[in-house]
Order: structure tokens, then sequence, then C-alpha cells
């Protein structure tokens, strides 16, 4: 399989396998409005019906930012505490909900454009792979979240002292602009292969439920570092399919502003029909890791037909 064709195959199995994004959506969603629901409460008892409200709908005020930070600083030390505690509810409820996804391209006809993807073969391999794979997940988390720090650590800590150590007696301003530019490419390098290191390892655990957390992880970072280069052209392929949806938002916020309570709400909508085509595009990075990963691993999935009683 080459690159287009697993890109392809990809937002395929993601188009054919909408309600499963509109489950990914649906959830981070809820998960999203219960962590700003406190926010909400605090802001609205700030300002009130005032004539302060009718002015934060027509834009941002930094004056009455100020007023607020200093009027609810408590609750604003709690409230980080919050988004803390929510970010790793984020990171736990997603690494769930992976493994009823990859069970879905793998197993479910969501992969390969021959087996359909009906709804009731989806949910079917949805309910079964978090059954089966939802604790190897979320150690495989676990691990990743390791490398991520150490990533960070690095390069985001360690080199960037060293790069002002480096210069900090000097005057000249260009050999450091451009090895802190080089410095963050590294980092955002870095996070790219770890998630494709991720993503295969997951492709590896369905394929092969019968292998351990770790040997999965060899068997993903093997086949990540056999086929770099296509992988990583996969992940560039799919991934400027995003800088292009971020993009677009940008372009409406610049030449859209709120103006009105009918333009916030507006831009309220906007926004969750962007954000569910960016949950489309990372579900379909996620079943083109399962075909490429599949297209040269001889792995013949199991057919979801032979496995439901006929009654169903």
């Amino acid at each position: 399989m080459t690159v287009s064709q697993a890109i392809s195959a990809g937002l395929a199995a993601g188009w054919r396998n909408k309600a499963l994004v509109l489950l990914f959506f649906a959830c981070n969603l809820l998960l999203a409005a219960a962590v700003a629901a406190p926010m909400y409460s605090a802001v609205a008892d700030h300002i009130g019906h005032s004539m302060t409200a009718n002015e934060l709908a027509r834009g941002f005020s930094a004056p009455w930012l100020t007023e607020f930070q200093l009027a609810y600083a408590n609750f604003l030390k709690g409230f980080s505490t919050a988004i803390v505690y929510g970010a790793i509810l984020f990171l736990l409820l997603n690494a769930v909900l992976s493994a009823g996804a990859f069970e879905v391209f793998a197993r479910g006809g969501g992969a390969r454009p021959e087996e359909g993807g009906s709804l009731r073969w989806s949910m079917h391999a949805f309910g079964r792979g978090i059954g089966r794979l939802w604790g190897r997940f979320l150690r495989l988390t676990a691990i990743a979240s390791v490398f991520y720090y150490v990533g960070f650590w690095l390069w985001a800590g360690r080199v960037a002292q060293f790069d002002c150590w480096l210069f900090r007696n000097s005057v000249r301003e260009a050999p450091h602009f451009y090895l802190e530019w080089l410095r963050w490419a590294l980092l955002f390098f870095c996070c790219f292969v770890v998630s494709a290191v991720v993503d295969y390892t997951r492709a590896v655990m369905v394929a092969h439920p019968d292998q351990s957390t770790l040997a999965a992880l060899g068997a993903g970072a093997g086949f990540v570092a056999r086929r770099f280069g296509r992988v990583m052209a996969i992940y560039l392929g799919l991934g400027l399919l995003s800088a292009a949806v971020v993009l677009t938002y940008a372009t409406f916020a610049r030449f859209f502003p709120q103006s009105s309570v009918i333009t916030v709400f507006f831009w309220l909508v906007v926004a969750q029909i962007l954000l569910w085509i960016r949950w489309l595009l990372r579900l379909s990075a996620w079943a083109a890791a399962v075909a490429y990963y599949e297209s040269h691993n001889s792995v013949t999935p199991v057919a979801v037909h032979n496995t439901l009683p006929t009654s169903v």
C-alpha cells in the first residue's frame, strides 16, 4: 500500500464511520462542557445583565479581565486544578474509546472499502474492542506520557537552558534565533514520532491481541523505524488537512467578528462543525495506520459476519 492509498483508505474509513466520529465528538464536548461550567457560572455572577456583558459580546476587554482576576483569585486557582484533572480524564477517556475505534477499523468493516462498514458490525466491533483492549491501551497511554515528558524535558527544558547559556554574552541574535526555531522543530518532530509509534502499536495490539503491551510497543516502533519515511508522509498528509481546518477557523475569526449575540452563536456553531471535522481527521489517521500496517503484515481481519449470531 502506498502513502496516498493509506491516506485515502483512512479518510474513507472515517467517513463511513461518521457515527463513531460523532461519539468521540459528543463525549469530549460533554467533558469540556462539564469542566467549563464553573467558569460560566463565575462569569455570569460577575457581569450579570450589565452593560459590560453587552460589551463583552462584541469583543474582548482587558480591563474587565484584570478586574475579574482580582475578584475571583481563589476561584481561578481552584479552576486551574480542575483543568488539570479534566485533562487527565480527557486522556483516559480517549484512550478507552480508541480501543473500540481501532477494533472497528481492523475488524468491524472500517479500514477496507470492500467490507462495507455497516453500523451494526461497527458498533459490535467497537464494544468488543473496548472490552478486550482498554487495559492495554491505558498502559500504552501511560508509557507514551513518559515519552512525551522526556521529549519536553529535553527540548523545552535542558536544551533551552543550554541555548540561553551559550549565547548569554553574545551580541549576535541571528544564531540564537535560528537555533530556537530548530529546537522547537525538533520538539514537534519528537512528538510526531511518539504519536506515530503509539498509533502503530495500537494497530499491532488489535492485529495480535495475544502480545503484551511492551512486545506490541517494540513491534510498533520497529514497524515505524523500517518505514519511517512513508509513515511520516501519511502523518504529514493528514496533518496538513488538520492544519487547513485550523486555518479555516482562523480566517473565519478574522473576517467575521463577534458583534452580537447572534454572531456569537454562529461562531459557536462553526467552531463545533470544524471540531467535528478535526475528530474525523484524527480517526482517519488511526484508520490509515491500521490499513497501512495490515497491508505490510498480511493480517487477515476476522470476519465479523461469522462472529455474530444469525439472528442479530
